[in-house]
């Protein structure tokens, strides 16, 4: 039995815990990154392929069409990719909140437009109100490009950021919403093949994001009580391996901030102990053996 890791970030932490727990269990590891592979393609040898990376939403549009090529070239040989190169497809958060809205869920108030008039009317119907809104890139994670928009002075600074912010991180696609007053935290909840394996409260004195990567605090999270909303949300994104993000709202509602199949998770492990990449092995496992 093999499994093929397909990554363009193959030194992350995350893929180095899911190779050598697989090694440790006697299952042989290919990793390959994009730039190994070449067309005409070659014969994938294994019998499952694990991509723990945001591999088609890196880069140009025109690696975007070749990686999605060899993600469509590795689904039909070897059969099975975790998680499925759909779900990869349609991975944004402007997919998510499609979603959500269409399941009733709790969501924030928001637009994605590519249309700059319409991103700065929205924004300015917040801002002029005293509330705040965020903008945020479509499909990075780990916080990088989420900002508020009240400390603009003026509206014409407004108008010149969000010019400038697509060249930094929108490219092209605003994607902004209302900021949800709430507790000082939210929830990280792990969900492997429909099924919960860790949660973390997540907070940060000095930042409205409570990325860990960003200087955010980590603490275990026992209470079971969003569990069937995040293996909902999971369901809904078509992910085997997903990290959902919910924000429990000042208003005592939770809103589903995230659905993140590429999600950090080692600051769960040193918060909770659960080994979540055997967790992921686990499951791997599993599907070898159908």
């Amino acid at each position: 039995m093999s499994i093929l890791i397909l990554t363009d970030s193959p030194s992350t932490a995350e893929t180095y815990l899911v190779i050598n727990e697989l090694r440790s269990r006697g299952i042989s590891t290919i990793s390959l990154a994009p730039w190994d592979i070449s067309m005409p393609f070659h014969a994938f040898e294994a019998d499952l392929a694990y991509v723990p990376c945001n591999l088609l939403h890196r880069g140009s549009t025109f690696e975007f069409i070749h990686r999605l090529l060899i993600l469509r070239e590795v689904e039909r040989q070897v059969g099975k990719v975790i998680n499925p190169v759909e779900s990869m497809l349609r991975y944004s958060k402007e997919e998510l909140t499609i979603q959500l809205t269409r399941m009733g869920l709790p969501t924030p108030k928001t637009i994605a437009t590519e249309n700059i008039e319409e991103a700065y009317r929205f924004a300015a119907e917040y801002l002029d109100s005293g509330r705040e809104v965020v903008l945020k890139p479509l499909c990075r994670g780990r916080g990088v490009g989420v900002i508020k928009l009240s400390g603009i002075r003026s509206r014409k600074d407004l108008l010149q950021f969000l010019v400038w912010y697509t060249r930094a991180h929108a490219e092209g696609v605003y994607y902004l919403q209302e900021y949800i007053p709430n507790h000082g935290y939210d929830v990280r909840l792990f969900v492997v093949d429909g099924e919960v394996v860790g949660r973390e409260k997540r907070s940060n004195p000095s930042d409205f994001r409570y990325n860990i990567s960003l200087g955010g605090l980590a603490e275990p999270f026992e209470d079971p009580i969003y569990d069937e909303l995040s293996i909902r949300v999971a369901e809904a994104a078509g992910f085997k391996v997903a990290g959902i993000d919910i924000l429990p709202g000042l208003d005592g509602r939770p809103y589903v901030l995230e659905a993140n199949c590429y999600p950090g998770y080692t600051g769960l492990i040193e918060a909770t102990g659960i080994p979540i990449h055997k967790r992921i092995v686990d499951y791997l496992q599993r599907l070898l053996k159908r």
